[in-house]
């Protein structure tokens, strides 16, 4: 089986979920969720320059040879799950139970049994990678110039969505960390070392100083800016917004998919319909209204907040995707 690569990465709370669990929906893809976190790419800084690429060439093809074969539930098994061509209909019902016997053990001890791929050895089809990330935006240009079969997609949310769902995710601790991600200096003082950063002028009393939705628009800004520097030039690079995928769902996908090259498919059809039929709400949930999702920090965001965050992010070249 020959594998094409799709590269969907963004911000947390940006729509990376939906996004990735859309082009999951099409049965010709290998979906693999985050496999980039929890220390798995460390041999790659956060925010590598370009002009050092070459130095993580071998590592990177290394780690991409080994996302097929990935037995882990976290990884392989984010529901929903969906049929797959090189799967058998026997391997899917069969996965999906190993998969459930899995969260169901994970909730009772904290471990994890892991998957078999199960994939049909018989296939022989091209078929997509698709890598989906929060972790790796700032790695975003040295990854796509790395994997010479691949396109990469950046998604961005509309910084005061972004930093309203930061806030309301903290609040209701739906989002992992020991502090907040407005005080997470260790981040802060890598995105310093970065040339957009510099180009604005921060520094880490400069950002002490300021208040935290501030310190979010500019994390949202120096993240964004950087894959959008990295990647220019890139013919295999494309930006989507996370509101243009909300007001029209089925036109802005089908486009999207034609730029990667994946087929539009009945199955996914049907999957972006009943992800945008509404849902329970959840904050992690890919069911939901998209238009209230893309306009909702227009009634959870403070006034004078809003305007802390556009201040920042209005001279920014991310925020001038939002000058509408």
């Amino acid at each position: 089986m020959q594998l094409k690569t799709i590269l969907l990465f963004g911000m947390p709370r940006s729509g990376t979920t939906w996004l990735g669990k859309v082009f999951d929906s099409h049965p010709g893809t290998l979906y693999r969720h985050e496999p980039d976190s929890f220390g798995t790419l460390d041999a790659m800084p956060l925010f590598p320059q370009l002009e050092d690429a070459g130095n993580y060439g071998q590592m990177l093809q290394q780690f991409v040879a080994t996302l097929p074969e990935s037995r882990s539930a976290r990884i392989t098994g984010k529901l929903p799950l969906f049929p797959k061509v090189y799967l058998d209909p026997g391997a899917f019902h069969l996965r999906k139970l190993l998969l459930l016997a899995s969260k169901a053990l994970g909730r009772a001890s904290a471990a994890e049994l892991p998957l078999p791929a199960m994939i049909n050895r018989g296939y022989s089809s091209d078929a997509w990678l698709v890598w989906k990330s929060i972790e790796s935006l700032g790695r975003l240009g040295v990854i796509a110039s790395l994997l010479p079969d691949c396109h990469a997609v950046q998604i961005l949310r509309h910084p005061c969505g972004y930093v309203s769902s930061v806030l309301r995710g903290e609040a209701g601790g739906q989002l992992g960390g020991d502090v907040p991600a407005s005080e997470d200096v260790g981040i802060y003082e890598l995105l310093l070392n970065t040339a957009e950063a510099q180009t604005h002028g921060l520094t880490l009393d400069g950002l002490r100083s300021l208040q935290p939705v501030e310190r979010l628009a500019w994390r949202w800004v120096i993240y964004n800016e950087k894959a959008i520097n990295d990647c220019a030039g890139l013919t295999k690079y494309t930006r989507v917004r996370y509101e243009d995928l909300c007001a029209d769902p089925v036109t802005a996908y089908q486009a999207l998919f034609a730029i990667t090259g994946l087929p539009w498919d009945d199955q996914t059809a049907a999957f972006v319909r009943s992800s945008t039929e509404g849902g329970t709400g959840s904050y992690y949930s890919v069911y939901r209204n998209p238009l209230e999702a893309a306009q909702n920090w227009q009634q959870q965001l403070a006034a004078d907040d809003i305007e802390r965050v556009l201040a920042i992010t209005q001279n920014s070249s991310a925020g001038e995707l939002y000058g509408d």
